[in-house]
């Protein structure tokens, strides 16, 4: 008796075995007018990087932890999925027309048909400009009112997946929350109310939202991104009531204030820090905010070698020096402008903030000629643009000297002053130290009251 049941039990286990969910999905794809070398799948702390061949397909075998929502870029292009353990997706897409011509098939397909109309939804529906421009009431109202329309979308789909509807109504909350957290200061922008205040009850519907919540943090995008909106959101309030411009030590310290020491804390942290580390006065204290947090040793790593080279570009340190081709002919190097303050904007043709920035260029150029400062552009164009970029620079009639960086994102100069997103703009003094290494935007009224007191 004791040997069936022994045998028993063995089978049970060998069937409990046989039933467990596959920890890998299968996923493969063809994109249509390819110029993309690879495919990425990201979110839930996991990350894929797929091949795509001259055929303009990829394939894989993703071996990823949690069902749920991911993220697929092909090149600058990107949209949701949803990926489940055991379960294959097929997706066929054009490159352009990217949010237009997605379709899926395979076990997922009406999920992910479902959110590649949900997507396109929003970017056929929903006006940013015009939503954040509403007051108060109607905009409360106006985005309940697209989620009861996405709400009809996902009626329609004929999908019966439970899991699924228990993670987009997740989902649908962050969303929902993320717009309200950033009403406020871009009601400001949109408006030109620089004054604005909300009423004392409209964040109410968050307070059902747990902002500590680390598991979520874990498991959903949304979460993440909800997180990085909220607190945000503080730090621009007590910078509006104070006067306090010092962001990236007010978000380090909020942060560290809130959530327990742990992946979430160190993500947040680390990842605000990639762009939010500056070369200025405050980059010893955030540092050592960050350095004192309890961190993951893999990103106090990464941080800290980002720390070193802001380090060395502070005020009053050598500029990182260039010798590139010049619009005009020959090449311009950093030593032969000398003897004069340089202001240097980095950009690229594809860059659309970059060309938003260029009229009010173009105006400080006409206003401080003649003074003793000379502006530089730097293109970080790919080879494959130049032709764009010389004939952007001419019909465009772009002043001061036009530079061609020798390798875009890597060339040394782009490399020393630790860029990682563009337009950026630097100021350098006669003697060729550092004034700024991330220096106002010509739209902004600081740089002409930094040249006034320089000139």
């Amino acid at each position: 008796m004791k040997k069936l049941s022994l045998f028993l039990l063995v089978l049970f286990v060998i069937s409990c075995k046989q039933e467990e969910k596959p920890d890998y999905s299968l996923i493969n794809g063809t994109v249509e007018n390819n110029t993309a070398e690879t495919a990425v799948i990201r979110g839930k702390n996991f990350e894929a990087t797929l091949a795509i061949d001259e055929k303009g397909q990829f394939t894989d075998t993703l071996y990823i932890k949690t069902d749920g929502f991911y993220d697929l870029y092909v090149g600058r292009e990107s949209t949701g999925i949803y990926l489940e353990r055991g379960k294959n997706l097929s997706v066929n897409l054009n490159a352009d027309e990217f949010d237009e011509s997605i379709k899926y098939s395979g076990d997922l397909a009406n999920t992910n048909n479902f959110l590649a109309a949900k997507f396109l939804w929003n970017e056929q529906k929903v006006n940013y400009k015009d939503l954040f421009s509403l007051e108060e009431e109607p905009f409360l109202k106006k985005i309940e009112a697209n989620q009861k329309s996405l709400d009809s979308l996902y009626a329609s789909s004929n999908i019966s997946d439970e899991n699924f509807k228990k993670s987009l109504d997740e989902e649908d909350l962050y969303s929902r929350a993320i717009l309200i957290e950033n009403y406020k200061d871009a009601h400001r922008y949109y408006s030109g109310n620089e004054a604005y205040r909300v009423s004392s009850d409209f964040y109410d519907g968050l307070k059902n939202i747990n902002f500590k919540d680390t598991v979520a943090f874990r498991n959903s995008v949304g979460y993440q991104n909800l997180l990085e909106a909220h607190f945000n959101r503080l730090v621009n309030e007590e910078t509006f009531e104070s006067g306090n411009n010092n962001q990236t030590v007010m978000y380090l310290k909020k942060v560290d204030e809130a959530l327990p020491d742990g992946y979430a804390k160190d993500e947040m942290m680390s990842s605000y820090l990639q762009f939010g580390l500056k070369p200025d006065a405050t980059l010893d204290e955030a540092y050592t905010i960050y350095k004192n947090s309890d961190p993951n040793p893999e990103n106090l790593a990464k941080i800290t070698e980002h720390y070193n080279k802001l380090k060395a570009i502070t005020e009053g340190n050598p500029s990182p020096t260039f010798n590139y081709e010049n619009h005009k002919g020959g090449t311009t190097d950093l030593a032969s402008l000398k003897g004069k303050y340089v202001y240097i904007d980095v950009w690229a043709t594809w860059c659309g903030p970059c060309l938003r920035e260029i009229p009010s260029l173009l105006q400080v150029e006409k206003d401080y000629h003649g003074k003793n400062i000379q502006f530089v552009s730097i293109s970080i164009d790919e080879p494959k643009d130049y032709d764009k970029w010389k004939a952007m620079v001419s019909e465009k009639q772009l002043g001061g000297i036009q530079l061609m960086a020798d390798n875009n994102w890597k060339s040394k100069f782009i490399e020393d002053y630790a860029i990682m997103g563009i337009p950026r703009f630097i100021l350098i003094d006669p003697k060729g130290n550092i004034v700024s290494a991330d220096a106002p935007r010509p739209s902004d009224p600081m740089l002409r009251k930094t040249l006034d007191g320089l000139l």
